[in-house]
């Protein structure tokens, strides 16, 4: 059986984490978490918990990745989390209550979702080219797709306020896109887009 100096966490915990640092700091960060894990999380709390310690500070490293940088993207990267959690909650709700038309708003919930996914991997992996027009459309689409729905439900006979704050999301989400990954402020100094 392996000591407790040859432990380690689960590989791809430290691959994530790895690729989270600034190459400068990869071996530094990762060694010292390495060190913490073994020295003092695994023999006070055991494999599963220390294996969660890590996840926990995996996470702190994948916030700063995500939500650093100017406020501008870091209140996008906000409002892509807020509407990913609204698309998911949607597209269950239409699942589960399967009212006339459910598939075809399900499959827009879902849209918003990956619309919402795609924006915070494009803030991370810097605006990569390709990548980035497709953000760029989908924020147009989702800006538009909010409007609507916003306009919408301010016309119509039964008012659902769920329906105004997602749709006044989307919009702010998708005019924030365009700003931050269309301005070209996702990218960092010697990258190009």
């Amino acid at each position: 059986m392996n000591g407790v100096n040859d432990r380690a966490p689960l590989p791809w915990l430290e691959g994530v984490l790895r690729w989270c640092l600034p190459p400068r700091d990869r071996e530094t960060v990762s060694g010292d978490l390495l060190e913490e894990y073994r020295e003092t999380q695994l023999p006070q709390l055991g494999p599963v918990w220390a294996n969660i310690w890590y996840l926990r500070q995996l996470f702190g490293f994948l916030a700063v990745r995500s939500f650093g940088g100017s406020a501008m993207k870091s209140t996008l990267t906000w409002m892509c989390v807020a509407t990913t959690l609204a698309g998911a909650w949607l597209a269950v709700m239409e699942t589960v209550l399967k009212h006339p038309g459910f598939a075809g708003r399900s499959t827009i919930a879902a849209c918003i979702v990956i619309q919402g996914i795609a924006t915070v991997l494009c803030l991370m992996l810097h605006g990569r080219s390709i990548f980035r027009l497709l953000v760029l459309a989908g924020a147009v689409g989702i800006a538009v797709l909010g409007a609507a729905a916003v306009i919408r439900i301010l016309n119509a006979a039964h008012f659902e306020g769920f329906v105004l704050v997602i749709g006044a999301m989307l919009v702010v989400q998708g005019v924030l896109a365009l700003v931050v990954v269309g301005g070209g402020t996702t990218r960092r100094p010697g990258i190009a887009a």
